[in-house]
């Protein structure tokens, strides 16, 4: 087979799993009701706000950082300026930036050192995954953020291959990787891990700490990220997001952590079990064998090496990040940055395991086109229980129908929109869910839970981790003190709270939206 069928098979094979992507993520947008999920709609609120000249806040009065992805939030503001319906378009370009990552995946291998079939088959793993599909349609930064890191990794690995070439080359991860930061704070660790591993197999390797382009690289995040971080800081005075304070507890309390090791457990279950990340280890000591042993000289076995060792390092890393911020209200939502990362080591293991098998007594492998047959037949095997797994049984069956996701997007919308036709501007209301009722009603609003309120969302909480992450601020003292006029809530909290009544207003015409979202007016007192 000549290089000419070969690339127009693999045209075919990517474009297969491209639309196979596409319709996995289809399928979840119509589950999560044919738009962006609510808390995207929280960065459009600030895009809104900062086009109509009141900064980059969620209320113009007040300035706080209800946001943790500062990079996407500014790509949203031409698509919110323009018009067009941004939840559906940030949709659209989630699934661009998943197709990113899928191309991404695919290419790694040759930078790796390894067999081509270890990025079809982890590509097809991303394909499968239903947290990587439904996170790619949701709307929010996760997509763009799992492009960037692989992108940066990527561009990491491939440098290490060029440092025969110093002087003549521009580590650019550095850039990327702070382009990453810019998206998620958590990406300035991973740049710093990644510092951390260059530095370690200097010394292993080399017998060195840094060289040129190291510096070069370090140097480059710095000049990129540091500019931004300081301008955030003098705009919101304030060294981390305040979501991030409305959601975690910096000591770590215990509850918190139970959490958090709970949310990995349940994650890893619904993808198979931990016996998945066998071949993830099989992979990490076959090329931590083949390096200490006599053919570490082999420039694919460095490759190898540096590779998945980085990989480790990140996997290692995300789980103990998780873990200590108590998890998420999602399933899968902040797993997804290091899927790419997980499924080319479980491919790698896959096709280390083949050739092992079909290895003669000297270790040599056989037939190499035999143990890519038998690997990519067991990738598609694999790849049918991960969907099966993680999409139905794991984020449809436990986030869509845990929580009628269609139900609250449709509700959310039609209140919102209610609230823009028949109340004046500049009434101030309260939500249990500051997306969606916000943008579209374009009303001040208090987030009761804190994410948009610097009282609430610094707000001290002895039991933090006990409850629903992001759900566990609140001070109803507070809120009735600060006396919106209508309280838009899920549930009937409100009928205790004796300066509201439920508003006699028609909003909607479906008795499903009116049951599952609840429109409270301020009693007016005499």
């Amino acid at each position: 087979m000549n290089g000419f069928q070969k690339r127009n098979i693999a045209a075919i094979v990517f474009l297969s799993l491209g639309v196979l992507f596409c319709a996995h993520a289809l399928w979840f947008y119509g589950a999560i009701g044919w738009d962006a999920v609510d808390d995207a709609y929280i960065s459009y609120v600030y895009a809104q706000n900062a086009l109509r000249g009141y900064g980059l806040t969620f209320n113009p009065s007040e300035r706080v950082e209800g946001f943790s992805n500062f990079l996407w939030t500014a790509m949203m503001l031409p698509i919110v300026g323009a018009g067009w319906d941004v939840g559906r378009v940030s949709s659209a370009l989630g699934v661009a930036f998943g197709i990113g990552t899928i191309a991404l995946t695919i290419r790694f291998p040759k930078w790796l050192g390894l067999s081509s079939i270890v990025g079809w088959m982890a590509a097809l793993f991303l394909v499968a995954d239903g947290s990587f599909a439904l996170w790619s349609v949701s709307g929010l930064e996760t997509p763009m953020m799992a492009f960037l890191l692989t992108l940066g990794a990527m561009l990491y690995v491939r440098e290490q291959g060029n440092k025969g070439t110093e002087g003549t080359w521009l580590p650019l991860s550095g850039i990327i990787f702070a382009l990453a930061a810019m998206t998620r704070p958590e990406a300035a660790a991973v740049f710093g891990l990644t510092a951390a591993h260059q530095c370690a197999w200097r010394l292993l390797d080399e017998r060195k700490f840094f060289t040129r382009g190291d510096l070069i690289r370090s140097a480059s995040f710095v000049v990129v990220f540091v500019p931004y971080w300081l301008i955030r800081w003098r705009y919101y005075h304030s060294l981390l997001p305040n979501s991030f304070y409305a959601k975690v507890s910096v000591g770590g309390p215990i509850a918190q952590i139970l959490r958090g090791w709970e949310h990995v457990q349940q994650f890893v279950n619904v993808h198979l079990g931990w016996l998945i990340l066998v071949p993830a280890l099989i992979a990490l000591v076959v090329v931590s064998a083949r390096y200490f042993g006599k053919r570490r000289e082999r420039r694919e076995i460095q490759q190898s090496f540096f590779g998945l060792t980085y990989f480790a390092a990140v996997i290692f890393f995300y789980g103990a990040y998780i873990v200590y911020v108590g998890g998420d209200w999602s399933v899968g939502r902040f797993f997804v940055p290091m899927l790419a990362f997980v499924y080319l080591m479980i491919a790698g293991g896959i096709v280390f395991a083949g050739q092992l098998v079909f290895a003669n007594s000297k270790f040599e492998i056989r037939n190499s086109r035999l143990v890519d047959c038998v690997s990519g037949a067991l990738g598609l095997v694999l790849a049918l229980a991960l969907w099966f797994s993680s999409a139905l049984n794991g984020e449809y069956k436990i986030f869509i129908g845990g929580f009628d996701a269609a139900l609250a997007t449709h509700a959310r919308i039609t209140a919102g929109k209610w609230l823009k036709q028949n109340v004046p501007a500049g009434t101030w209301i309260a939500v249990d869910a500051a997306g969606q009722v916000p943008y579209f009603s374009e009303l001040p609003t208090i987030d009761m839970f804190g994410i948009n309120d610097l009282h609430i969302g610094r707000m001290p909480v002895a039991n933090l981790g006990s409850g629903t992450p992001g759900h566990e601020k609140f001070d109803l003292g507070y809120i009735i003190t600060r006396a919106p006029k209508y309280v838009i809530i899920y549930g009937t909290l409100f009928d205790s709270v004796t300066e509201y009544k439920r508003a006699n207003v028609k909003w909607t015409d479906n008795p499903e939206l009116e049951r599952f979202l609840t429109i409270y007016e301020r009693v007016v007192s005499h």
